[in-house]
Protein backbone atom coordinates (compact mmCIF):
# COMPACT_ATOMS: atom_id res chain seq x y z
CA UNK A 1 0.00 0.00 0.00
CA UNK A 2 1.67 3.81 -0.97
CA UNK A 3 1.94 5.86 2.29
CA UNK A 4 -0.48 8.68 2.40
CA UNK A 5 0.66 11.89 1.79
CA UNK A 6 -1.69 12.67 5.21
CA UNK A 7 0.86 10.34 7.18
CA UNK A 8 4.20 11.88 6.24
CA UNK A 9 2.57 15.16 7.46
CA UNK A 10 1.64 14.07 10.57
CA UNK A 11 4.85 13.06 11.10
CA UNK A 12 6.08 16.91 11.22
CA UNK A 13 3.18 17.47 13.22
CA UNK A 14 -6.22 17.37 26.28
CA UNK A 15 -15.93 23.96 45.49
CA UNK A 16 -17.45 20.99 47.21
CA UNK A 17 -21.14 21.22 47.60
CA UNK A 18 -23.99 18.68 47.75
CA UNK A 19 -25.71 18.16 44.52
CA UNK A 20 -29.09 17.25 46.17
CA UNK A 21 -29.54 21.09 45.89
CA UNK A 22 -30.98 22.98 42.40
CA UNK A 23 -28.32 24.04 39.84
CA UNK A 24 -26.97 27.53 40.44
CA UNK A 25 -28.29 29.73 37.74
CA UNK A 26 -25.05 31.09 36.77
CA UNK A 27 -23.75 28.31 34.95
CA UNK A 28 -19.81 29.77 34.34
CA UNK A 29 -17.73 27.28 34.94
CA UNK A 30 -13.87 28.35 34.70
CA UNK A 31 -13.43 28.84 30.48
CA UNK A 32 -10.61 25.92 29.73
CA UNK A 33 -9.27 28.04 26.51
CA UNK A 34 -8.16 30.76 29.16
CA UNK A 35 -6.16 28.62 31.50
CA UNK A 36 -3.00 27.54 31.41
CA UNK A 37 -0.08 25.08 32.83
CA UNK A 38 3.16 25.41 33.47
CA UNK A 39 3.94 23.55 30.67
CA UNK A 40 2.47 25.53 28.21
CA UNK A 41 5.54 27.74 27.98
CA UNK A 42 7.84 24.78 26.77
CA UNK A 43 5.98 24.10 24.02
CA UNK A 44 3.84 25.68 20.92
CA UNK A 45 0.18 26.00 21.06
CA UNK A 46 -2.19 24.51 18.96
CA UNK A 47 -2.11 27.82 16.98
CA UNK A 48 1.57 27.96 16.87
CA UNK A 49 1.37 24.24 15.83
CA UNK A 50 -0.73 24.90 13.01
CA UNK A 51 1.98 27.88 11.92
CA UNK A 52 4.75 25.39 12.26
CA UNK A 53 2.24 22.55 10.04
CA UNK A 54 1.34 25.01 7.21
CA UNK A 55 5.23 26.31 6.96
CA UNK A 56 5.88 22.40 6.67
CA UNK A 57 3.69 21.94 3.63
CA UNK A 58 5.13 25.06 2.07
CA UNK A 59 8.60 24.27 2.72
CA UNK A 60 7.84 20.36 1.47
CA UNK A 61 6.25 21.19 -1.79
CA UNK A 62 9.05 23.71 -3.00
CA UNK A 63 11.33 20.59 -2.23
CA UNK A 64 9.19 18.14 -4.71
CA UNK A 65 8.89 20.33 -7.13
CA UNK A 66 12.96 21.50 -7.05
CA UNK A 67 13.20 17.84 -7.98
CA UNK A 68 10.72 17.36 -10.28
CA UNK A 69 7.25 16.19 -8.11
CA UNK A 70 4.30 17.82 -8.39
CA UNK A 71 2.59 17.12 -4.68
CA UNK A 72 -1.10 16.86 -4.74
CA UNK A 73 -1.74 19.16 -2.42
CA UNK A 74 -2.20 22.99 -1.56
CA UNK A 75 0.24 25.55 -0.07
CA UNK A 76 -2.16 27.59 1.33
CA UNK A 77 -3.04 27.37 4.69
CA UNK A 78 -5.19 25.13 6.34
CA UNK A 79 -7.64 26.17 9.09
CA UNK A 80 -7.41 25.46 13.11
CA UNK A 81 -8.90 22.59 13.61
CA UNK A 82 -9.87 21.14 17.25
CA UNK A 83 -9.13 22.64 20.39
CA UNK A 84 -7.94 26.24 20.68
CA UNK A 85 -5.63 25.43 23.62
CA UNK A 86 -4.29 22.61 25.00
CA UNK A 87 -6.76 23.17 27.89
CA UNK A 88 -10.06 23.73 26.13
CA UNK A 89 -11.18 20.19 26.69
CA UNK A 90 -8.26 19.08 28.76
CA UNK A 91 -10.67 18.54 31.66
CA UNK A 92 -13.73 17.99 29.92
CA UNK A 93 -16.28 20.54 28.35
CA UNK A 94 -15.60 24.15 30.07
CA UNK A 95 -16.27 26.76 27.71
CA UNK A 96 -19.88 28.00 27.85
CA UNK A 97 -20.22 29.93 24.61
CA UNK A 98 -19.22 26.69 22.93
CA UNK A 99 -21.36 24.52 25.27
CA UNK A 100 -24.40 26.91 24.38
CA UNK A 101 -23.53 26.51 20.84
CA UNK A 102 -22.42 23.18 19.78
CA UNK A 103 -22.98 21.32 23.01
CA UNK A 104 -20.23 18.70 23.14
CA UNK A 105 -19.33 19.29 19.31
CA UNK A 106 -16.75 22.18 18.42
CA UNK A 107 -18.81 23.87 15.59
CA UNK A 108 -16.72 24.61 12.40
CA UNK A 109 -13.52 23.35 14.37
CA UNK A 110 -15.02 19.93 14.45
CA UNK A 111 -12.44 17.55 12.79
CA UNK A 112 -15.45 15.72 11.14
CA UNK A 113 -15.48 18.99 8.76
CA UNK A 114 -11.99 18.53 7.74
CA UNK A 115 -10.97 15.73 6.75
CA UNK A 116 -7.46 15.18 6.31
CA UNK A 117 -5.70 14.80 2.99
CA UNK A 118 -4.98 11.46 2.05
CA UNK A 119 -3.43 11.43 -1.66
CA UNK A 120 -1.58 8.37 -2.91
CA UNK A 121 1.42 9.12 -3.98
CA UNK A 122 3.38 7.50 -7.03
CA UNK A 123 6.76 5.88 -6.41
CA UNK A 124 8.95 8.39 -7.85
CA UNK A 125 7.27 11.17 -5.74
CA UNK A 126 7.89 8.84 -2.19
CA UNK A 127 11.54 8.27 -3.41
CA UNK A 128 11.85 12.32 -3.58
CA UNK A 129 9.96 12.75 -0.16
CA UNK A 130 11.59 9.90 1.48
CA UNK A 131 15.23 9.86 0.18
CA UNK A 132 15.23 6.26 -1.14
CA UNK A 133 15.57 7.32 -4.69
CA UNK A 134 18.93 7.73 -6.93
CA UNK A 135 17.87 11.48 -7.62
CA UNK A 136 16.52 12.13 -4.42
CA UNK A 137 18.35 14.48 -2.07
CA UNK A 138 19.92 13.45 1.10
CA UNK A 139 17.31 12.55 3.43
CA UNK A 140 14.44 13.15 1.23
CA UNK A 141 12.34 16.49 1.10
CA UNK A 142 11.20 15.62 4.55
CA UNK A 143 14.28 15.52 6.40
CA UNK A 144 15.61 18.46 5.05
CA UNK A 145 12.22 20.33 5.57
CA UNK A 146 12.50 19.46 8.70
CA UNK A 147 16.21 21.11 8.93
CA UNK A 148 14.67 24.25 7.44
CA UNK A 149 12.69 24.59 9.93
CA UNK A 150 15.23 23.21 12.69
CA UNK A 151 12.75 20.62 13.95
CA UNK A 152 15.08 18.23 15.51
CA UNK A 153 18.16 19.93 16.67
CA UNK A 154 21.08 18.34 17.62
CA UNK A 155 21.17 17.11 21.76
CA UNK A 156 17.45 18.68 22.11
CA UNK A 157 14.37 16.63 22.31
CA UNK A 158 11.58 19.52 21.44
CA UNK A 159 9.10 17.23 22.19
CA UNK A 160 9.54 16.72 25.59
CA UNK A 161 7.32 19.29 26.90
CA UNK A 162 4.51 17.46 25.04
CA UNK A 163 5.76 13.60 26.81
CA UNK A 164 5.72 15.07 30.75
CA UNK A 165 2.26 17.27 29.63
CA UNK A 166 1.02 13.56 29.13
CA UNK A 167 2.22 12.21 32.01
CA UNK A 168 1.24 14.68 34.08
CA UNK A 169 -2.31 14.52 32.64
CA UNK A 170 -1.81 10.59 33.67
CA UNK A 171 -0.66 11.66 37.24
CA UNK A 172 -3.39 13.77 38.15
CA UNK A 173 -6.41 12.07 36.49
CA UNK A 174 -5.63 9.22 38.74
CA UNK A 175 -4.64 11.35 41.93
CA UNK A 176 -7.16 10.85 44.98
CA UNK A 177 -8.07 15.05 44.56
CA UNK A 178 -8.82 14.69 41.47
CA UNK A 179 -10.71 11.35 41.58
CA UNK A 180 -12.89 12.77 44.56
CA UNK A 181 -13.64 16.15 43.22
CA UNK A 182 -14.93 13.49 39.73
CA UNK A 183 -16.63 11.50 41.99
CA UNK A 184 -18.96 14.62 43.23
CA UNK A 185 -18.61 15.85 39.41
CA UNK A 186 -20.59 12.59 38.50
CA UNK A 187 -22.85 12.53 41.53
CA UNK A 188 -24.09 15.99 40.92
CA UNK A 189 -24.58 15.10 37.29
CA UNK A 190 -26.81 11.87 37.96
CA UNK A 191 -28.81 13.85 40.53
CA UNK A 192 -30.24 15.97 37.32
CA UNK A 193 -30.52 12.71 35.53
CA UNK A 194 -27.64 12.00 32.98
CA UNK A 195 -25.34 9.11 34.24
CA UNK A 196 -21.83 9.53 33.41
CA UNK A 197 -18.69 8.64 35.22
CA UNK A 198 -16.49 11.40 34.00
CA UNK A 199 -16.30 14.39 32.41
CA UNK A 200 -14.91 12.20 29.39
CA UNK A 201 -17.77 9.97 28.85
CA UNK A 202 -20.75 13.03 27.59
CA UNK A 203 -17.92 14.21 24.76
CA UNK A 204 -18.26 10.64 23.52
CA UNK A 205 -21.79 10.04 23.97
CA UNK A 206 -23.38 8.17 21.07
CA UNK A 207 -26.30 10.49 21.16
CA UNK A 208 -24.65 13.14 20.85
CA UNK A 209 -23.00 12.82 17.71
CA UNK A 210 -25.82 13.46 14.92
CA UNK A 211 -26.28 16.88 14.97
CA UNK A 212 -26.99 19.33 18.01
CA UNK A 213 -29.98 18.60 19.73
CA UNK A 214 -32.06 20.55 22.97
CA UNK A 215 -31.01 16.68 24.93
CA UNK A 216 -27.26 17.91 24.26
CA UNK A 217 -27.29 21.55 25.08
CA UNK A 218 -29.70 20.83 27.93
CA UNK A 219 -26.88 18.82 29.39
CA UNK A 220 -23.80 20.64 28.52
CA UNK A 221 -25.43 23.15 30.57
CA UNK A 222 -25.61 20.79 33.59
CA UNK A 223 -22.22 19.72 32.85
CA UNK A 224 -21.08 23.24 33.06
CA UNK A 225 -23.10 23.83 36.31
CA UNK A 226 -21.81 20.48 38.16
CA UNK A 227 -18.41 21.90 37.44
CA UNK A 228 -18.69 25.07 38.89
CA UNK A 229 -20.59 23.48 42.06
CA UNK A 230 -17.97 20.79 42.65
CA UNK A 231 -14.77 23.12 41.33
CA UNK A 232 -13.81 20.19 39.26
CA UNK A 233 -11.65 22.48 36.63
CA UNK A 234 -9.90 24.65 39.72
CA UNK A 235 -9.02 21.05 41.85
CA UNK A 236 -7.81 19.68 38.65
CA UNK A 237 -5.65 22.60 37.69
CA UNK A 238 -4.05 23.04 40.57
CA UNK A 239 -3.18 19.16 41.12
CA UNK A 240 -1.58 18.85 37.66
CA UNK A 241 0.23 21.89 38.03
CA UNK A 242 1.86 20.87 40.75
CA UNK A 243 2.87 17.77 39.23
CA UNK A 244 4.29 19.84 36.22
CA UNK A 245 6.30 22.65 38.21
CA UNK A 246 7.78 19.35 39.70
CA UNK A 247 8.32 18.02 36.62
CA UNK A 248 9.77 21.52 35.54
CA UNK A 249 12.18 21.07 38.41
CA UNK A 250 13.45 18.11 37.54
CA UNK A 251 14.28 18.25 34.07
CA UNK A 252 15.11 22.49 33.99
CA UNK A 253 17.93 21.88 31.42
CA UNK A 254 16.33 20.01 28.71
CA UNK A 255 13.13 21.90 29.02
CA UNK A 256 15.06 24.70 28.51
CA UNK A 257 16.79 23.43 25.40
CA UNK A 258 13.04 22.01 24.03
CA UNK A 259 12.00 25.82 24.62
CA UNK A 260 14.41 27.77 22.61
CA UNK A 261 14.21 25.21 19.92
CA UNK A 262 10.57 25.59 19.64
CA UNK A 263 10.72 29.21 20.08
CA UNK A 264 13.64 28.46 16.55
CA UNK A 265 11.00 26.90 14.71
CA UNK A 266 8.27 28.84 15.36
CA UNK A 267 10.42 32.13 14.45
CA UNK A 268 11.29 30.12 11.03
CA UNK A 269 8.22 28.60 10.34
CA UNK A 270 6.43 32.59 10.80
CA UNK A 271 9.52 34.04 8.08
CA UNK A 272 8.59 30.67 5.89
CA UNK A 273 5.07 31.81 5.74
CA UNK A 274 5.41 35.90 5.58
CA UNK A 275 7.71 34.63 2.59
CA UNK A 276 5.04 32.87 0.94
CA UNK A 277 2.44 35.73 0.95
CA UNK A 278 4.81 37.98 -0.57
CA UNK A 279 5.85 35.33 -3.20
CA UNK A 280 4.41 35.42 -6.61
CA UNK A 281 2.01 33.12 -7.48
CA UNK A 282 3.93 31.19 -9.08
CA UNK A 283 6.13 30.46 -6.22
CA UNK A 284 3.07 30.12 -4.08
CA UNK A 285 1.43 27.08 -6.50
CA UNK A 286 4.85 25.12 -5.87
CA UNK A 287 7.61 26.47 -7.92
CA UNK A 288 11.01 26.10 -6.88
CA UNK A 289 12.37 28.24 -3.83
CA UNK A 290 13.96 28.74 -1.33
Amino acid sequence: MRPHLAALLAAATALTASCAQALPSDTTAPDGAALRLPLDDYQHSPTQTLTVTNAYRVLLIRCARRHGRTLPIASSPRPLVGPRTWMERRYGLTDAADAASYGYGLGPRDPARHPPETPDLDPATIAVITGTGDKAPPGGCQEQTRRSLAMAPAGTDPSLPQHLSMLSFQRSRSDRRVQAAVKEWSACMRAAGHSYATPFDPIADPAFRDGTSEKELATARTDLACKKRTNLVGVWLSVESAYQRTMIAQNATALQGAKRANQTTLRLAQETLAAEMRAPESTSSGSPAD
